[in-house]
């Protein structure tokens, strides 16, 4: 399994811990009792993990490190720059 994959599968069981802790607080019989407190800790930590995750990308739009609008526009005029001539619509002197 590549590193990305596994970082989406976690960011995925993260985001949903938050909603399964409030799940097993008002029903606290869906676990098994000796169970519950190891799976609770979990959730707890998945949940922190999920907003390290959201606070990282926070920092990333920040520091400009993801790509923007600024940049598709740019690859995009690039492209229009670059197609042919000989192909594009419209009179041509």
């Amino acid at each position: 399994m590549k590193i990305d994959q596994l970082e989406l599968e976690v960011q995925f069981i993260a985001a949903n811990a938050r909603y399964n802790l409030d799940l097993i607080h008002s029903n606290p019989e869906i676990v098994q009792e000796h169970k519950r407190e190891r799976v609770i800790g979990a959730l707890k930590f998945m949940d922190g993990l999920h907003e390290a995750f959201e606070e990282q990308k926070k920092n990333a739009r920040l520091a400009g490190r993801t790509l923007g609008f600024k940049t598709w526009l740019k690859s995009f005029v690039l492209l229009i720059l670059s197609f042919p001539e000989s192909k594009r619509k419209g009179e041509s002197i």
